[in-house]
Formats: C-alpha cells, sequence, structure tokens
C-alpha cells in the first residue's frame, strides 16, 4: 500500500496543540461575550443564538475527537496503514478546524450587531456577505498553503467564464450589489416603516428582512412584500421611523346647518383626549374647510407617532367623534334633493 500524497508535514505543522487551544478558546470567548453581554436581548435572539452555540459546540467536540485520534497516531507503530491514514485524518480535522473558525467569526458578527441593535432586527445580508468572504479568504489559504495550488492563473483561464456568468446572473447580482448599498447608506433598517414609491408603484409596509435579492416588507394589512433590492435602490423612500416628531393625520366629518360649531370642536378634541396614542405636541386641532348646502365640513387633524398604528387609531378616533358629536346634540349632515313641480303636470 503507497503512502498518502497529501503533504504530511504541512499538516503536521498546522495541528499543533496552540492553534488547537486557541481556537477553541475563540469558541468560548464567543459564548463568554453572549452570557455577559447580551442578557437583555429579545428571547427569539436568545434562541437563535442557541442554535447556533449548540452547532458550534457540537463541532468543537467532532475536532477535538478527530485532532487527538490524529495526534495518538503519533505513538502508533508506523506501518503503511498509518502513514497512509494519518494525513487524511489531519486533513479532516483542518477542514473541521476551518468550519469552526468561520462559524465562531460568524456569531461574533452576530453578537456585534445585536449589541448594537438591541430592540430591533439586524439584517442576515451582511451576516451572510460577512460569511462568505471569510469562507473564500480561508479556503484560498488552505489551497495556496497546504497543497501549493497557484490561484492566479487559475483566476486569469476562468475569466471567460466569469463573463458569461455574470452575464447570465446579471439581475441576481444587481439585487446583491444594490443590497450592499443600501446596508451602506442605510436609508432603512428591520423594524422601520417605510413608503417606497417607484413610478406609479406604491408599497408601505414594515422592514422584515433584508436578503440577498429582495427586501420583505410586513404591510398595513399584515401581508408579506417581497421588493428586489434593485429596486429599492432605485424608488424614492420615505422612512417614518427616524422621524425626530410626530406625522400628521387627519379626518373629515361633515355636520347639519345650525348646529353650533363651538360644540362640534370641542366634542372633536374630545375624542382626541381618550387616545394616548396621540401626541400632545402639536396638538389637535379642528378647522371649518368648506360650506356646502348639505352640511358643514370639519377636519380634525392630529399627530402620530407610530406608524403602524394609523389604521387602529383612525377606527378609533372616528367612532369616538361621532359618539361625542350624538351626545352633544349635533347630527350628520344629510344629503338634500329639493323637488320642485311644474304646473300643468301631473
Amino acid at each position: 500500500m503507497k503512502d498518502s500524497f497529501l503533504p504530511a508535514e504541512k499538516i503536521r505543522n498546522l495541528l499543533q496543540i496552540e492553534p488547537a487551544l486557541a481556537l477553541i478558546g475563540l469558541a468560548i470567548s464567543s459564548w463568554v461575550l453572549y452570557k455577559f453581554l447580551l442578557r437583555e436581548v429579545s428571547s427569539e435572539r436568545h434562541r437563535n443564538l442557541g442554535r447556533h452555540f449548540s452547532n458550534l459546540f457540537g463541532q468543537v467536540l467532532i475536532f477535538c475527537g478527530i485532532f487527538l485520534a490524529y495526534r495518538l497516531l503519533d505513538h502508533a507503530p508506523s506501518t503503511k496503514m498509518v502513514l497512509f491514514l494519518q494525513p487524511y485524518l489531519g486533513l479532516v480535522a483542518l477542514l473541521m478546524g476551518a468550519v469552526i473558525f468561520i462559524n465562531t467569526l460568524r456569531v461574533m458578527i452576530l453578537e456585534y450587531l445585536f449589541l448594537g441593535h438591541m430592540k430591533v432586527g439586524v439584517p442576515l445580508l451582511l451576516v451572510n456577505l460577512f460569511t462568505l468572504l471569510a469562507s473564500l479568504v480561508v479556503g484560498a489559504w488552505m489551497l495556496t498553503d497546504i497543497f501549493g495550488l497557484k490561484i492566479g492563473p487559475l483566476l486569469a483561464t476562468s475569466a471567460i467564464f466569469s463573463i458569461v456568468l455574470g452575464l447570465a446572473m446579471q439581475d441576481t447580482l444587481g439585487n446583491l450589489f444594490a443590497g450592499i448599498a443600501l446596508q451602506i447608506d442605510k436609508p432603512y433598517e428591520i423594524g422601520h416603516w417605510i413608503e417606497i414609491q417607484n413610478g406609479i408603484q406604491r408599497w408601505v409596509g414594515q422592514v422584515h428582512e433584508i436578503s440577498w435579492r429582495a427586501t420583505v416588507l410586513v404591510g398595513l394589512s399584515d401581508e408579506l412584500m417581497t421588493i428586489p433590492n434593485r429596486t429599492m435602490a432605485q424608488s424614492q423612500i420615505s422612512n417614518f421611523s427616524v422621524r425626530s416628531e410626530p406625522f400628521q393625520r387627519s379626518q373629515v366629518f361633515r355636520i347639519a346647518h345650525g348646529s353650533s360649531l363651538e360644540l362640534a370642536r370641542e366634542a372633536l378634541l374630545k375624542a382626541c383626549a381618550g387616545a394616548p396614542e396621540i401626541s400632545p405636541l402639536p396638538a389637535p386641532v379642528v378647522f371649518v374647510t368648506e360650506s356646502q348646502e348639505s352640511g358643514i365640513t370639519l377636519k380634525l387633524v392630529y399627530s402620530l407617532t407610530d406608524y403602524g398604528a394609523q389604521f387602529k387609531i383612525q377606527d378609533r378616533i372616528v367612532s369616538s367623534g361621532l359618539e361625542h358629536l350624538r351626545k352633544s346634540g349635533i347630527w350628520p349632515a344629510h344629503q338634500r334633493h329639493q323637488v320642485q313641480t311644474v304646473p300643468g303636470l301631473a
């Protein structure tokens, strides 16, 4: 049986006690950071990080078992079987160590993002992009340092293939780079209420996720809307969650002629006073906007800070306003029809 063709000496130099302990220590330090710095995150994030640590420590146990078996073979008799199998076992240990290193970095990036966004979500696009780059760097290092593969000529010979692949994935790459640009510019984050205007199309919702391809919104009726990142980058975006001042909404009430305008104003302002979601500054106001034959139109203008609850508040304001108007003896306007008889016609 012939010896393995793997670079056994390079693998042996990498699989030393010190690098293995440093790798295990890095994984443990990520868990310590989680326990001491991220106690106040939501239960969903605790479950998310718990799954990551469960997978990570499972991989660490497998790595320790393979590494220990590799080291024990050093003390075994130097038979052809041992000389053949030990480099393969070492290669598996190196690959498992690389996976642990990348997953530990991924967990640390998640912890860093969670630490800066305790109350809102974080986009997985950044985490996935960092994981991809780390995987490419570690993979390129293993190919060049362990196997001596020259990546430069390989990349040069694959230029035509890269062009063809780039043309085939033009839309996907466009959405990817648009997503990266949106994360750098940060016109919105997860949890923000935004309005997107693209030509005649308009979307309104709360940002639920930012992925490689698209941004997912939850609409005002709890519907999910998936909008490509390239469309988002080309649209006008209004963010209602980063405003330093409340935004205004209004409701129109039509009352009958002869009604007391002062009593009507007081009734509508009482309706606002019973809604704690309405901002006291600026205070709600009532305007007379027009007077027609059928009645008088009043507009109630109030301010809100919770964009997502505006329709629930609108329902409450209209219902309460009509009730207060009724209690004040003020009735809604009615359409008037004038009937005129013409002499000589039956």
